[in-house]
């Protein structure tokens, strides 16, 4: 689910708006896309929440950024900006880590051929693929309906947004009515703002960066952070003595890889396979590594 437009320029915003994967449901796919600005930004960012976390499989990701589609090798695009999905390792610029790159190096044992990964800019990751630039795309992609109208997705995880609370200081908070008259942090630009605006009643204070807003949560300046599932339980994770989540998850949205809808082979081998790892607990070791137990 990447964020909408404005949220990828900081990695740091990264950490915990991770929110809204491939965004705001947006009518186009390039209005849903963040404008990824810079992978350095990002990737500053990134330094200050991925701990020593590098791989769940010790895989090291093959990238080629000139890389084409050619038998005996899958060339898998992604917008390398967005921690702790997908993002490049703070200690060295030239590997690529996350979840999504432990999920797609995994795939070339169920489908017997090379993996290579191809950063590629989100805002024109889906025409890419449409054009034949690489086979598929892994980069935290909404499966939208307009997004299914030109390419095929094989979804592997559904996520929505969660309230996150100091630790300790739940309250009665549980569902995001429970925010109405309290002061929350949001991630600009991201369904996260959305779902609170929508749901009124709330002092919504906007951050340009998460953490910042999760400093602020930790400084008790704010009763909650409102964001995306994944990026709520990995920094929960990294910080269990300092956050909590209060409540389930709600607007959950799919999540998926997306594949060009002329190739009906590749993307029946990736369901296979991706099936295949949920069964044989590939997937749930990927999951736990990064995100913690589901």
């Amino acid at each position: 689910m990447k964020k909408s437009i404005m949220s990828l320029t900081t990695a740091a915003a990264l950490v915990c708006a991770l929110v809204t994967g491939c965004g705001t449901a947006a009518s186009s796919d390039n209005t849903v896309s963040s404008t990824n600005t810079t992978s350095n930004t990002a990737n500053a960012g990134a330094a200050s929440i991925s701990g020593t976390k590098t791989s769940a499989l010790g895989l090291n990701a093959v990238v080629n950024p000139n890389a084409m589609p050619k038998p005996g090798q899958v060339v898998i695009a992604v917008d390398d900006t967005y921690p702790p999905m997908e993002y490049t390792d703070p200690s060295n610029p030239n590997k690529l880590i996350g979840f999504d790159i432990d999920l797609g190096d995994a795939l070339a044992k169920y489908l017997h051929e090379k993996v290579v990964w191809k950063p590629t800019s989100f805002d024109g990751i889906v025409e890419g693929l449409k054009a034949g630039k690489y086979d598929m795309v892994i980069s935290t992609l909404n499966d939208t309906p307009q997004r299914e109208k030109q390419i095929d997705f094989v979804d592997y995880m559904s996520f929505g947004q969660v309230i996150v609370v100091k630790k300790g200081h739940a309250g009665n908070i549980k569902t995001i009515a429970d925010l109405k008259g309290k002061k929350v942090g949001v991630e600009i630009g991201t369904t996260s703002q959305d779902a609170l605006q929508k749901e009124g009643g709330i002092d919504v204070k906007e951050y340009n960066t998460f953490p910042d807003a999760f400093q602020d949560l930790a400084d008790g300046r704010l009763a909650a952070c409102v964001v995306d599932e994944v990026v709520g339980r990995y920094y929960v994770n990294l910080q269990p003595n300092n956050y909590q989540i209060a409540g389930k998850p709600f607007l959950s949205e799919p999540v998926g890889i997306g594949i060009n809808k002329k190739n009906a082979s590749l993307d029946a081998k990736v369901k296979k396979a991706i099936a295949q790892m949920k069964k044989d607990g590939t997937y749930n070791k990927i999951y736990t590594y990064w995100f913690g137990a589901q």
